[in-house]
């Protein structure tokens, strides 16, 4: 690998580091509902270790994003939540990441809500026949799974669910669900850990696949409506108080 392509790699991925993190610091500041300013770009370099272009470039990211606005010889500000692009899918990641609260987890559920079910129907009509084998065999995998291994047990989540939407064959719903995929994959670790949410999600998906296999829309539609159901039930038990959660009832 030539000398020059290594260095452009590693800058690239300090770059992405550094957006990351002052990304994380804007995400934590409106937690906590006080305004957030940044130090002078030369202070702030030197804090971080890096250059200033790599501090300048990462902050015209996130204001490209609507996360903070740069003024000359007044600053870089924070800007509110309600100015974000809020279906930007690095500033969903980076909120899921620093605090995945009850109202992103819901947002999440309802905003699944306007894309699986519609999905699942146009798949129950359009799937090819490897597609469905697909479906099913991840499904089995899933189910094969040990429930203890949390992160085999979420991927195979994701790639069940992926699976269906790219079978309904519409491009625009599966760019949706790329989205918002990484906020996804954070409420599954939230929720997983409760026995009763696996075995009802495992259920779920079952008589979604069932459905798929019958070329049944509607039932599809229903089957997975029920399964972001189940999930909405899973954020609330996680943010239920303590001696609710140890109740284990869904």
């Amino acid at each position: 690998m030539p000398a020059e392509f290594e260095f452009a790699n590693g800058a690239e991925k300090l770059h992405a580091r550094i957006t990351r993190l002052l990304a994380r610091r804007v995400v934590e500041a409106e937690g906590t509902g006080e305004p957030l300013a940044f130090p002078k770009e030369a202070d702030l370099s030197a804090q971080l270790g890096v250059s200033r272009t790599v501090v300048r470039e990462s902050m015209k990211v996130l204001a490209d994003k609507g996360m903070v606005r740069m003024k000359p010889r007044a600053g870089t500000r924070a800007r509110p939540r309600a100015e974000w692009r809020r279906l930007d899918p690095d500033i969903l990641a980076w909120e899921a990441e620093v605090r995945p609260t009850a109202e992103l987890l819901r947002n999440l559920c309802e905003v699944r809500l306007a894309i699986e079910p519609t999905a699942a129907g146009f798949a129950a009509v359009r799937a090819e026949e490897e597609e469905l084998r697909e479906i099913e065999q991840t499904l089995e995998r899933r189910a094969a799974a040990d429930s203890r291994a949390i992160e085999t047990v979420i991927d195979l989540d994701l790639a069940f669910h992926s699976a269906i939407v790219a079978a309904s064959h519409n491009p625009l719903l599966v760019e949706l669900s790329t989205t918002i995929r990484g906020p996804m994959r954070t409420a599954l670790a939230c929720t997983s850990r409760f026995a009763s949410t696996l075995e009802l999600g495992l259920e779920g998906h079952r008589t979604l696949c069932e459905a798929l296999r019958r070329r049944d829309p509607a039932a599809a539609r229903r089957a997975a409506e029920e399964a972001v159901g189940f999930a909405m039930l899973a954020v609330g038990k996680v943010f239920a108080p303590r001696k609710e959660q140890d109740g284990e009832e869904l």
